[in-house]
């Protein structure tokens, strides 16, 4: 289950990948021309602070998360690993604008159960660019709020069974990071993404209940890119 969903985020996001870069590469290709036949035309200037849509795709990387509490025998802990994600935002002025985001970093696990877990996160948040940098490079903060789930077909090593286990939870977050504009549709955007809370539910071989755990922080390290539709010209 979670190998499938992993696999479909990973294409998402090359697809959408692809996508925007085709459409920066039109973008740009039709400004030059215009740029070239329209004498009384405005070249446009890149800017990282501009309001409107924003289209993103980024990989992750992803340190291990470890679960402890009454409910946890022992330490529950998985390992570093790689993922991808999407994010959809939208800028209401120069300074703030608020987003959606999903992301899947695959992490393996050692011990008495073996298997692949899947780490996702979805936020809404929003974001506030800060007022240092310059026009085409924006430093900014952002604040979350969500749900983050962990989850794997395992296998216990001890008893030689396989099973589902997914353990889920509210999340708030806060990061920051640098965007840098390329031209005036693409940007590199990266970042640093910490999570808080709890997973304190559980699905396990088909059964649901609460846990009794402590909180668990989750850290992302995240380069990817953005996509703004063209600008107008003045």
């Amino acid at each position: 289950m979670d190998h499938r969903n992993f696999g479909i985020a990973m294409r998402v996001a090359t697809v959408t990948a692809m996508f925007a870069l085709a459409t920066a590469a039109e973008a740009q290709h039709s400004s030059t021309h215009k740029t070239a036949t329209t004498a009384n035309s405005k070249p446009i200037v890149p800017d990282g602070r501009r309001t409107g849509l924003v289209l993103g795709v980024y990989t992750i990387a992803a340190p291990g998360v470890t679960l402890t509490g009454d409910d946890v025998d022992g330490t529950f802990k998985t390992n570093f690993g790689p993922g991808a994600g999407v994010m959809v935002g939208y800028g209401f002025n120069r300074t703030f604008s608020g987003f959606a985001s999903v992301d899947l970093a695959k992490q393996g696990m050692s011990g008495d159960i073996g298997g692949n877990f899947g780490l996702r996160h979805i936020e809404l948040g929003a974001r506030a660019n800060l007022p240092y940098g310059s026009v085409t490079t924006v430093p900014y903060l952002t604040a979350s709020y969500g749900q983050r789930a962990l989850g794997a077909r395992v296998t216990d090593d001890f008893e030689g069974t396989e099973y589902d286990m997914r353990l889920t939870g509210g999340m708030f977050g806060v990061g920051g990071g640098l965007e840098h504009v390329l031209s005036p549709t693409l940007a590199v955007d990266g970042g640093l993404a910490v999570a808080f809370g709890r997973f304190n539910h559980s699905d396990i071989a088909g059964e649901s209940s609460s846990l009794a755990v402590n909180g668990t922080t989750s850290i992302r390290l995240r380069i990817g890119m953005t996509w703004r539709p063209a600008p107008r010209r003045g």
